[in-house]
């Protein structure tokens, strides 16, 4: 009995006496090597085994400098008051950049800066940026059953890639501060199993608009794409989010499309506040999911701007500039104080639209048709909405080789439009920043 109770003492004794860690890692490491400050940081050569031997509450800080050729599997976890960090340290010479060696013109091929195993949660990923990776972060379908809970990536930057983030089995996720710039395929993919999962203040730019790139984007670029790969995605969020230049105009396959943000059927309770589809090959947002929710919105230089399969609530957003404004092939749709300008079409129901959409105190300025229907169900109905015009405009006989960058960006308040009291969009009174 005494040996028991000397036993349980000494190992609360020195649980108590467990202090959370700092380790300190730089390219080429300095001193003794020891990772116990920066003068004597590990050198990246030994940094996944550093990684999996973290514990709860440690720090791994990552300086300046070119992490070339690295790729980790990551199979720590923190826990709920004890999170694992890993972060990046600007020494004088920017963040920590992981770089491989991936190619566009060979996009199925490379490596994966990221791969996180299936025990790994409760860690924080702070202030990273990966180039030439064929993946930036990947988290795998997990083979025990259940998802991993608590990741945050904040100021996790990736470019030159085929995918950004692919995800699945990821509960409780937080993606903010994100740049995803330059890739072939996907920035962001939830693939299947990611229960609340919050998207704040993160770009997809496939191509920043350049030509060059667009040749070579494969079949279907997405900027945020909410797939359905299994079990369901849900309770997905998405707050001051852009995705833009989703481009393939080039190539020579005859369906062509790319979208800025994606959602598949099978996911629930997916909302859009201040969001930003600009320029895409087909959508800037392609929704299928039921119940849907946008506001403060903007969709600009798109195909079509909004593409809803099922139901959806839109209030006190932009349209403009490009195809369609809101295209149904399902329905019921409230539209509320929104704004449609310069558009080929307003608001359009498909062929299996069987509901109306609704729009209320509306602004259509400048667009060269009002509405339109192709089958019997659906149709468009316009509820204290200010038509001005429609004018009908000369229409070009030549197909432009790239749809030309629009002429806002989405921030403050849209050129071109007197404001009609108490219709249309109106924006913030103070204005987001990029």
């Amino acid at each position: 009995m005494q040996k028991t109770f000397f036993t349980i003492f000494l190992s609360l004794t020195c649980l108590s006496l467990t202090h959370a860690a700092e380790i300190y890692v730089t390219p080429q490491g300095a001193g003794e090597k020891d990772g116990t400050s920066w003068e004597s940081a590990h050198d990246a050569s030994s940094l996944e085994e550093i990684v999996n031997k973290l514990n709860p509450g440690d720090t791994l800080l990552l300086g300046s400098g070119n992490y070339a050729g690295i790729t980790l599997k990551i199979n720590c976890w923190g826990t709920a008051e004890d999170p694992i960090t890993i972060q990046g340290v600007d020494r004088g010479e920017g963040l920590p950049t992981f770089t491989h060696t991936w190619k566009i013109e060979d996009p199925s091929k490379g490596a994966t800066a990221i791969r996180l195993g299936d025990s790994a949660s409760h860690l924080n990923f702070h202030g990273l940026r990966f180039e030439g990776y064929r993946t930036g972060v990947q988290a795998d379908k997990t083979s025990n059953g259940k998802g991993r809970t608590h990741l945050s990536f904040d100021n996790v930057d990736v470019n030159h890639c085929r995918y950004g983030f692919y995800l699945s089995d990821c509960d409780d996720l937080e993606i903010l501060n994100c740049d995803l710039v330059r890739y072939s395929k996907h920035a962001f993919r939830l693939e299947q199993g990611c229960d609340r999962v919050r998207f704040t203040d993160c770009l997809a730019d496939c191509s920043e608009a350049d030509p060059e790139w667009e040749k070579q984007t494969e079949l279907l670029p997405f900027g945020f794409n909410v797939n359905s790969g299994g079990s369901p995605n849900t309770h997905i969020a998405f707050l001051r989010c852009t995705a833009k230049n989703n481009m393939m105009p080039f190539q020579k396959n005859r369906y062509k499309n790319g979208d800025g943000f994606v959602v598949e059927g099978g996911a629930t309770d997916v909302s859009f506040v201040d969001c930003r589809g600009i320029r895409n090959q087909d959508a800037g947002y392609d929704l299928k999911v039921e119940d849907v929710t946008l506001r403060g919105c903007i969709a600009i230089g798109n195909g079509r701007q909004v593409r809803i399969w099922t139901t959806a609530t839109l209030d006190n957003c932009y349209f403009g500039y490009g195809g369609t404004g809101v295209w149904c092939n399902g329905g019921p749709i409230t539209v509320d104080r929104c704004t449609f300008y310069d558009l080929s079409v307003a608001a359009m129901t498909d062929d299996r639209a069987k509901h109306k959409i609704m729009l209320t105190d509306c602004v259509i300025a400048n667009c060269q048709t009002t509405k339109r229907q192709t089958a019997s169900g659906g149709g468009v109905l316009l509820d204290e909405t200010e038509v001005i015009g429609p004018q009908e405009k000369a229409k070009s006989t030549e197909k432009p080789a790239s749809r030309p960058v629009p002429p806002w960006d989405g921030f403050g308040d849209p050129p071109a439009l007197s404001e009609v009291p108490g219709k249309g969009y109106q924006a913030p009174a103070v204005a987001a920043t990029p």
